[in-house]
C-alpha cells in the first residue's frame, strides 16, 4: 500500500503544470433561494467558479478586490501550504486583508489531493457567498476505484441577511446568550433546485461533497442504493459502507455508488440537522431539499441479467418526504486510512483547549478555548513569526488575545478538547491532516489504550455536546496555523487558536512576500516586529496590554454590500 501512495505522489508531480485563475472579487445581486439579495461573486459570476487541478501542480490565483467596502482574503480550505505559508489567507494570521482596489496573487502547489474548497476568511465573510469547490485530482487513486464518472455537490446554509449586519448582531452586548442567527434556507450547488442525476445501472460513480456551511450540518442520503466512503477531507480511507453521510461545516467526503439494478428511478435527500441551532427551528419542508435520479440501462445490462423483478418494478421503491429521518450515521473517527499510518506515540508537546463562553459586560459574549478569546492582531502573526528573530519562539511575542502556542519542529503534538457546551462545534485545523486518536462523552480518562490503533485523519472534527476529542499529528510543517471553530460567527466571536509552528526552521525556510507587506500598509498596519509593532521582547504583563485582545480591540463596523 505504500508502494502505491508514492507512486500516486510520483506521477502527479512528474506530470505538473500551472494552473492560472484571474478574479475579480464584485458585489452582484443573486437569488439561490428566489430571495434576491446581494452577494459576493467571481467575475461577476455566481455560484463562483471550481477550482480544479491534479495533484503536484502549480496553482495561481491573481484576486483583485473591487468590492468597493469591504476588505477580503481566499484561504485554500484543506491545501497544507508547505512553504508557502503566507498564502494559506486567514486575515489576522498570515495576511492583512486584501484593501478595496488591491489586489494579491495566491501561488502554491496543490497537495493534498482530494475533495477541498476555497473560501474568504474574515469576518464571515463566505457567508455572502465568497466560496467554491476546489478538487485536486489524484489520477492513480482514482484510477484504482474503478469509476465511470464523478459528481461534485456542495452544501451550504444561507441567511437573506449580510454578513457584516450578522456579526454586528452576534457581537453586540445585547447578545448575552451569543445567539447565533437561524439560517433562512438550506441549499445544494449553491441553490435550492436539486439537481436531478441520470445514473447507468451498474455503473459506478464518485460523488465528492464539500460543505461550504457556516452554522449547521447536514445529511445526504439516497434512496436504495449505499454510499461507499472512500475518503475524508482530502484522506483516502479502507472502503466503508453506509446509509447516509453526516457532513457538517468545512468538511468533505467522497463516496462511491452503483447505479441500482432493481429500479427505474430513485431519490435523494440533503436535510439540515438542528443541533447546531440556538434559535428557531425551521419545517422540514424548509431543511429539507429532495432530488430525482433517473436509472438507466447501459451497454452491458440487457434481459439476461436483469433480476427476476426487474419487469414488474416500475415506481421508486423508497419515496423519500421532508419529515425523513437518518437510520443510520457514518462514524467518522472509526473510517482507516489508507496508508494504515499507526497512532502516533511519545507525545513531546500537548495542548489543552475548552469551550469557553462567557458575557462581557459593555463588551458582549465571547466564545474562547484557550488563553483568550481569538481577536485579530495589529499585525499578522506569521509576520511576527518571520521578523522577530529568537523572540519568535516566545508566546508573549504574539500576544494573548491570539491564543498563541508554540510547537518546536518536528514535535508530536496532542491537542486534548472538552466541550461542555450542548452544541456540537466543528474544529478545523489549517495546515495538516490529524489522526483523530479519540472522541467521546464526558471527558478522556487518559488511558492510552483506549485510543484508537490506527486512526482516522481528517483536517475538520466535530467535538459532541459534553464531549471531548484528542487528536495528533507531527510538526513537520512551519508556519502559523489557525485551529478554529468552522462555525462563522463563532470563529468571529474568538474561537480559535493559533499554532505557531517551529518559527526559528521557518525563518530559514521562507520570507514574506513583498505584496503582503503592501497589503498590510494599504490596511493601515504595522507589516514587522511583536504584537505592539515594536522589536523587543515583552513582558507577559506588556503583552497583555499592548497587544490586541477583547479587551482593547475596536473594529469600525462595516456594513454589507454597495447595492441594495
Amino acid at each position: 500500500m505504500l508502494h502505491f501512495l508514492l507512486l500516486s505522489s510520483l506521477v502527479g508531480y512528474s506530470w505538473s503544470k500551472t494552473v492560472t485563475y484571474d478574479w475579480h472579487i464584485r458585489w452582484r445581486l443573486a437569488a439561490p433561494d428566489d430571495f434576491a439579495r446581494p452577494i459576493i461573486s467571481i467575475n461577476e459570476m455566481w455560484p463562483p467558479p471550481t477550482i480544479e487541478a491534479n495533484v503536484g501542480d502549480t496553482i495561481i490565483v491573481d484576486v483583485y478586490n473591487e468590492l468597493g467596502n469591504e476588505t477580503t482574503s481566499i484561504h485554500f480550505h484543506g491545501m497544507h501550504q508547505n512553504g508557502t505559508a503566507a498564502t494559506d489567507g486567514p486575515v489576522g494570521v498570515t495576511q492583512c486583508g486584501i484593501a478595496p482596489g488591491r489586489s494579491l496573487q495566491y501561488r502554491f502547489v496543490a497537495n493534498p489531493a482530494g475533495t477541498h474548497w476555497w473560501h474568504s476568511h474574515g469576518k464571515a465573510q463566505y457567508t455572502d457567498g465568497l466560496r467554491g469547490k476546489m478538487i485536486i485530482h489524484d489520477p492513480v487513486w482514482e484510477a484504482s476505484l474503478n469509476v465511470n464518472s464523478q459528481i461534485f455537490l456542495s452544501v451550504s446554509d444561507w441567511w437573506h441577511q449580510q454578513a457584516p449586519f450578522m456579526v454586528h448582531d452576534y457581537l453586540s452586548p445585547n447578545n448575552t446568550n451569543g445567539f447565533l442567527p437561524t439560517p433562512d434556507s438550506f441549499l445544494l450547488n449553491d441553490g435550492r433546485a436539486p439537481p436531478r442525476f441520470t445514473l447507468k445501472r451498474g455503473e459506478r460513480y464518485l460523488v465528492r461533497i464539500v460543505s461550504f456551511a457556516g452554522l449547521v450540518c447536514g445529511q445526504f442520503h439516497i434512496a436504495d442504493h449505499t454510499l461507499t466512503v472512500v475518503a475524508i477531507d482530502g484522506v483516502p480511507v479502507h472502503p466503508a459502507v453506509t446509509d447516509t453521510i453526516g457532513i457538517c461545516a468545512g468538511q468533505s467526503y467522497d463516496f462511491i455508488v452503483v447505479g441500482n439494478q432493481y429500479e427505474r428511478a430513485a431519490n435523494y435527500i440533503l436535510k439540515m440537522t438542528t443541533d447546531m441551532l440556538t434559535g428557531t427551528i425551521p419545517s422540514n419542508q424548509m431543511r429539507a431539499l429532495i432530488g430525482s435520479i433517473s436509472l438507466e440501462d447501459n451497454a452491458s445490462f440487457s434481459s439476461k441479467n436483469r433480476p427476476h423483478d426487474y419487469e414488474g418494478v416500475s415506481h421508486v421503491r423508497s419515496h423519500l418526504r421532508s419529515n425523513w429521518t437518518a437510520q443510520g450515521m457514518l462514524d467518522d473517527a472509526i473510517l482507516l486510512p489508507l496508508d494504515n499510518e499507526p497512532l502516533f506515540k511519545n507525545v513531546t508537546h500537548r495542548i489543552n483547549f475548552r469551550t469557553n463562553q462567557v458575557y462581557y459586560e459593555g463588551i458582549g459574549t465571547r466564545i474562547g478555548i484557550g488563553m483568550q478569546p481569538y481577536t485579530e492582531p495589529r499585525l499578522p502573526t506569521l509576520q511576527s513569526a518571520l521578523t522577530t528573530g529568537k523572540l519568535a519562539l516566545d508566546w508573549t511575542t504574539y500576544g494573548p488575545g491570539v491564543s498563541p502556542y508554540v510547537v518546536r519542529h518536528n514535535a508530536v503534538v496532542e491537542i486534548y478538547m472538552e466541550n461542555p457546551q450542548v452544541w456540537p462545534h466543528p474544529m478545523h485545523l489549517h495546515g495538516h491532516s490529524f489522526q483523530i486518536a479519540g472522541r467521546g462523552l464526558g471527558s478522556w480518562d487518559g488511558d492510552e489504550n483506549s485510543l484508537y490503533k490506527t486512526p482516522a485523519r481528517r483536517n475538520n472534527i466535530v467535538i459532541p455536546p459534553s464531549g471531548w476529542f484528542l487528536i495528533r499529528f507531527r510538526a513537520d510543517n512551519p508556519g502559523v496555523w489557525f485551529f478554529h471553530c468552522h462555525i462563522d460567527l463563532h470563529l468571529v466571536g474568538g474561537m480559535g487558536a493559533t499554532i505557531i509552528e517551529a518559527p526559528d526552521v521557518l525563518q530559514r525556510q521562507q520570507r514574506f512576500p513583498v505584496q503582503n507587506l503592501k497589503a498590510c500598509n494599504a490596511d493601515y498596519r504595522c507589516s514587522v516586529g511583536t504584537c505592539n509593532c515594536r522589536l523587543e521582547k515583552l513582558s507577559e504583563e506588556e503583552s497583555n496590554e499592548q497587544c490586541n485582545t477583547i479587551f482593547n480591540f475596536v473594529n469600525p463596523a462595516r456594513y454589507g454590500a454597495l447595492i441594495q
